[in-house]
């Protein structure tokens, strides 16, 4: 899978959190507290994508970590990738894996389906990325350029893009979309919380790495085993300013 599919569960999170407003006059003034996300992507049964989105604080950086599904962990012995075991333990079993590597609790979930991308898509509209104008499947897939774009770039340039009044309209829909077709345990407030740091900070609070490790390959499949100090490490680096 090519890295900026990583980055497509922070994109539909992002519409998810910028359609927060929609709910700002219920939501409670208070304290930022930390908290990180388990985001999962899937289509029907297949896993195609999970990151863990961390926030720190009001003035932080967003912290998003793409964790590829051909990465292989140790458990008891026996090693699985991060496909595997979320086909095995589902949902519960992935998060407290990836507890466990990260050093870290992961407080909630946010599971979406690929159709729901595409309805989601259907919603936005035509948006502008780079000079040029597409759709959001073909950004959630990476079609819409035949080059090479930064990912951290692409996805403060997507943000800047959804808080267009244009967008921001649409955040009822949005809403529905959450309330009815996404698997989470977010709370208005998380949301909200979410919101106010990007709304407050802009995209350029948004801060992104894909956990890097060394790659094998057995029978034509691909594996990435990553040092324990790299878990740590990349979740640290995105969630400092």
């Amino acid at each position: 899978m090519r890295a900026r599919s990583y980055w497509s569960l922070s994109f539909f999170t992002l519409l998810i959190v910028l359609s927060a407003h929609f709910w700002a006059t219920y939501a409670l003034a208070g304290p930022i507290a930390y908290n990180n996300t388990l985001i999962i992507w899937t289509e029907k049964d297949r896993l195609k994508a999970v990151t863990v989105l961390s926030v720190s604080g009001a003035s932080e950086p967003v912290g998003i970590i793409g964790v590829p599904v051909f990465v292989h962990v140790s458990q008891g012995g026996a090693g699985s990738t991060i496909s595997e075991i979320y086909a095995r333990s589902g949902k519960d079993g992935l998060r407290e894996c990836l507890e466990e590597q990260f050093n870290t609790r992961i407080g909630n979930y946010l599971i979406v389906d690929q159709s729901t991308l595409d309805k989601t898509s259907e919603i936005i509209g035509p948006v502008m990325m780079d000079g040029k104008q597409t759709t959001m499947s073909d950004v959630f897939e990476g079609a819409y350029t035949c080059g090479y774009i930064e990912p951290q770039n692409e996805i403060r340039m997507l943000a800047a893009r959804l808080v267009e009044p244009g967008v921001l309209v649409k955040a009822p829909q949005l809403a529905w979309i959450l309330t009815t077709e996404v698997a989470t345990d977010l709370g208005y407030k998380n949301i909200w919380n979410i919101y106010r740091v990007v709304a407050d900070q802009g995209p350029g609070i948004l801060q992104k790495k894909i956990l890097m490790g060394s790659d094998y390959y057995v029978n034509n499949r691909v594996y990435r085993v990553v040092p324990p100090e790299a878990w740590a490490g990349s979740l640290k680096i995105v969630t400092e300013a």
